[in-house]
């Protein structure tokens, strides 16, 4: 019988790519007024990502937290425009937090919550103790979440991410509750669905469009249940 119910973040439970699309276009922005030119206005959002990313990847296993990583991020768009002008980089950097903080700022302006988010918790939580198990970084409070959830986990916080099962140990510890009683709702086949599985929980894949699960290359693990909508989700507990 499931006792906790635990929740992913993003396109979970709000929609972060909206918000980080707009917060990116906004940081863009003023990033192009600070440092003016021919090559800070060909920049593009997708630039800005794929230079995230980068970093991402190069400290992969050694940097979690998410905020550093976006304002090296940031660091590395601006290396690149030194050819366009005379700063040092002392300004860069100053520049990339200031940068990073204002990314952080627009996103959390629009919670971009689904519709079905607060039904849907509101419709659980007098029955089941509920958590928050994500790799990103948005606070509940920041979002119109705050007082839903009892344990409140990133990976960023204990250095170690889904699909790690020793992320999901932390959070089960968190609710003193053993791992069978315990079901991720997500929609990353990967973190979510084979993370949730290869620690003993049971998985719940949330999936917007109706599409059909495939298991991520190289492994076979698959949900217990497929839904469309949060709102699904009090008859399929049942059931589990």
């Amino acid at each position: 019988m499931i006792s906790a119910v635990f929740f992913d973040g993003d396109q979970t439970l709000w929609d972060f790519e909206l918000v980080m699309q707009s917060a990116l276009t906004a940081t863009l922005a003023e990033l192009q007024a600070a440092r003016p030119g021919a090559l800070s206005r060909s920049l593009t959002v997708k630039d800005l990502t794929i230079d995230r990313n980068q970093v991402a990847k190069d400290w992969e296993g050694r940097e979690y937290n998410l905020a550093r990583l976006r304002e090296w991020g940031f660091i590395r768009t601006l290396r690149r425009l030194q050819g366009g002008g005379p700063w040092t980089d002392a300004q860069d950097e100053v520049l990339a937090e200031q940068l990073s903080t204002s990314y952080f700022e627009h996103r959390d302006r629009d919670p971009a919550l689904f519709d079905d988010t607060l039904p849907g918790l509101n419709a659980l939580k007098s029955d089941y103790r509920l958590g928050l198990l994500s790799n990103g970084s948005r606070l509940p409070s920041k979002v119109g979440l705050d007082g839903y959830f009892e344990a409140i986990v990133f990976a960023q916080d204990h250095k170690v991410n889904k699909p790690d099962p020793e992320i999901f140990s932390i959070a089960q510890g968190l609710m003193e509750v053993p791992a069978g009683e315990c079901v991720l709702v997500g929609d990353h086949a990967l973190n979510d669905v084979v993370g949730a599985k290869r620690a003993g929980w049971k998985s719940i894949w949330l999936d917007r469009d109706g599409g059909n699960y495939k298991p991520p290359e190289g492994f076979t693990q698959r949900p217990d249940a497929t839904i469309s909508s949060l709102a699904d989700l009090p008859d399929i507990l049942k059931t589990l």
